[in-house]
């Protein structure tokens, strides 16, 4: 509790692998990574849904004005929280919340890859399917467990979190489930 926690005290955590010097360059560029690939991502994400939210799909104009929206909106960070103290302090939340939401990501990517509603003639089959459902259920469990424990020490915050995993799974399975269903029905 004594300790500041600051972008040099977490650089050193990895000081005894690394050096001092290089320790704070590795970890340096690994926040950059983190904001620019996540900055990315959303900017995709924003694009797709700001074509869904106007009923839209394929519409360049409006997929652009999303991504900008992001785009901007990520760029703009480091201006709005000027000093350092902040800067360093937004990596560690946005951490723990990215990494909670991962199970999320992974469990649609899961239904996804099973969904012949979505992927039609392109579903795998055989082998193939077999493989890639025991690889993506072990991500999608371990990527779980780990957003569970983390969230589990973080007291009410933290359960809220794991009760609305929870209830996404839920949902999403219903959802995905039903959707098959009526897929199936009209095959037949």
């Amino acid at each position: 509790m004594l300790v500041k926690r600051d972008n040099f005290q977490l650089a050193k955590a990895l000081g005894p692998l690394t050096g001092d010097t290089v320790a704070q360059y590795v970890f340096g560029i690994g926040v950059f990574g983190m904001a620019l690939s996540t900055i990315i991502i959303l900017m995709l994400i924003n694009g797709f849904a700001f074509q869904e939210l106007f009923g839209k799909p394929g519409n360049k104009p409006i997929y652009f004005a999303g991504c900008a929206i992001a785009g901007l909106a990520g760029a703009a960070g480091p201006f709005l929280w000027g000093n350092a103290e902040a800067k360093a302090a937004l990596a560690i939340p946005t951490s723990v919340i990215g990494g909670s939401l991962i199970p999320i990501a992974y469990f649609t990517f899961f239904l996804l890859m099973n969904s012949r509603s979505t992927l039609r003639d392109k579903l795998p089959r055989g082998g193939n399917r077999i493989l890639w459902n025991i690889l993506m259920g072990s991500s999608t469990t371990i990527a779980t467990i780990g957003s569970v424990w983390v969230l589990s020490k973080k007291g009410l915050p933290g359960s809220l979190g794991i009760a609305f995993l929870g209830v996404l799974f839920v949902v999403g399975t219903i959802t995905f489930v039903r959707k098959e269903r009526k897929v199936a029905e009209g095959l037949n």
